[in-house]
């Protein structure tokens, strides 16, 4: 097709302000128009700077040499004011992976729509057809959501506004972030056809930025592995011949060979539930049962959207016991995140009750509700907001014993027990004078962890702790995750969309639909 340009990139590296090594190192690839190229790779690998750096995109303290040519300009030596008159919003369109943050929480959908069109240079529409963009990208009721404020839609709904924003300024190229982080299999699969309509209209091309290997199967006709800053391997057919030992053992910590690995004898083509080995962990003491047991919960909530109450639990029952492996599979929406709220006791049910160790946590006193917190704790899927962003990672792990100060060994220091938790999730004392954003999303979840260990829990409940993570760093934490739970008879519940990662973790699988457990 005439007109459409492609990217080269000419022996670009890229070195962030602080940091001792290269994010990018002396890379040369080229992007021609056309079809959907993906960038893989585990995280730190240099792919995002590698999208950004072709967009325009990397932060002002980036130091970049070499050159990226798009069609025969050099963008590197373009200014802001050429880039925003002539490729931000024009020819160059980007899908975020954090859709909140990337709109703005004080205008309509329709708004920004319009705007992106404004932004473009492109003629207004009529009303009629930003709804019939919208509906072309899965929405049933388009003329709600052109009406609706971004917090009023769902994280997949949000994502797919996303990409009806960037197809809106009618681009030569889109490139998508991370789009599918944290989407359960059905909302995954829409945005993953969205992604593929993009491509449908004519002169697109699309360039992924992704650690979702299926995503990347399903619509790359290309794939560009990057590891510590460099490209070790591309093609067309890296999927069934990867050469590179590092693109072989990436494509091996994917949750579906994990779980592989657990396949019942004689039956290696079926991907099976673990069968629980009741052996593996001690007994619970009379002492401590340490059993969280939920029953018959309700709990309506009101739609933000249409203002009705819906009933999001519907009799809802479920038992976790020290040393238990248990997974709950839900699609989003399905009442996982409040059906956590109400275990941890943040919320009360409508109906229902949550017992500890045989008693109600309704009746307790503020001691013991105190007591029961600190034994049951939460990891959540986002590290980065579970720790105060202006605060170093030891200030933030000392707050445990301001917050229990009867967890304080007499015979150590604080210190000395912070450093305990650090090496039961292998990080070292390095970490300790970093602020959230130094570090890595799996060092930031192994901190997230340790701080939950200093409490000495029982129960873990793990609220999607990985979906944030690429596939090698998954691999690792859920490793480290069943280590724990043997070494210290931990209860587990895992909440996750992800079966192939329910199957290689737990014992149990049960299914959060319609408001019930089965």
């Amino acid at each position: 097709m005439t007109g459409e340009k492609g990217f080269a990139v000419h022996d670009l590296s890229v070195r962030y302000a602080g940091e001792a090594h290269a994010a990018l190192d002396h890379v040369d690839v080229s992007f021609p128009a056309g079809g959907v190229a993906a960038i893989i790779g585990e995280s730190g690998s240099g792919k995002s700077t590698l999208g950004q750096a072709l967009f325009s995109a990397l932060s002002q303290g980036a130091a970049v040499t070499g050159r990226i040519l798009f069609g025969d300009v050099d963008v590197t030596a373009c200014t802001r004011e050429e880039l925003r008159r002539d490729y931000w919003g024009k020819q160059w369109g980007i899908v975020p992976q954090l859709p909140r943050a990337a709109l703005s929480p004080v205008h309509r959908i329709g708004r920004l729509l319009a705007d992106v069109r404004r932004g473009a240079g492109r003629a207004p529409w009529e009303a009629a057809q930003y709804a019939a963009l919208l509906a072309r990208f899965g929405f049933d009721d388009p003329q709600r959501v052109l009406h609706s404020y971004p917090h009023e839609l769902s994280g997949g709904m949000l994502q797919r506004v996303l990409c009806a924003m960037a197809d809106a300024g009618e681009p030569q190229w889109i490139l998508a972030d991370e789009p599918t982080k944290g989407l359960d299999p059905a909302v995954w699969q829409m945005v993953a056809d969205n992604l593929g309509r993009l491509t449908e209209r004519a002169g697109v091309s699309l360039l992924l930025i992704t650690h979702d290997i299926p995503l990347a199967r399903q619509l790359a006709d290309r794939v560009i592995v990057m590891q510590a800053g460099r490209i070790v391997e591309q093609g067309a057919d890296v999927w069934e011949r990867p050469v590179h030992p590092y693109t072989r053992a990436y494509f091996e910590a994917q949750p579906a060979f994990l779980a592989a690995v657990q396949t019942r004898a004689g039956d290696p083509g079926t991907i099976a539930v673990r069968e629980e080995d009741s052996s593996a962990a001690p007994a619970p003491t009379e002492e401590s049962p340490a059993v969280l047991a939920a029953s018959a919960l309700t709990k309506n909530m009101r739609d933000r959207a249409s203002g009705k109450e819906q009933r999001v639990l519907d009799g809802c029952s479920l038992t976790v016991a020290a040393g238990d492996a248990v997974g709950l599979e839900g699609r989003s929406g399905a009442g996982k995140s409040t059906l956590v709220r109400i275990l941890l006791g943040l919320i009360r049910p409508d109906s229902g009750t949550i017992q500890w160790n045989g008693r109600a946590i309704a009746a307790f006193s503020r001691a013991e509700l105190r007591a029961f917190r600190r034994s049951v704790q939460l990891v959540a899927q986002n590290p980065e907001q579970a720790f105060d962003p202006r605060r170093r990672i030891e200030e933030s792990l000392h707050e445990v014993f301001a917050i229990h100060p009867t967890l304080l060994d007499e015979e150590r220091s604080a210190r000395e027990q912070v450093m305990d938790g650090l090496r039961a999730v292998e990080l070292t004392e390095r970490v300790l004078k970093r602020q959230p954003h130094e570090l890595s999303g799996g060092e930031l979840q192994r901190a997230a962890i340790a701080r939950a260990l200093l409490t000495q829990p029982r129960i873990l409940l793990l609220d999607e702790p990985t979906t944030m993570l690429d596939v090698s760093i998954q691999a690792q934490i859920m490793k480290l995750l069943l280590q724990l739970r043997e070494e210290r008879h931990l209860g587990m519940l895992l909440i996750s969309h992800d079966r192939p990662l329910l199957n290689y973790f737990a014992g149990a699988i049960h299914i959060l639909e319609a408001g019930k457990v089965r």
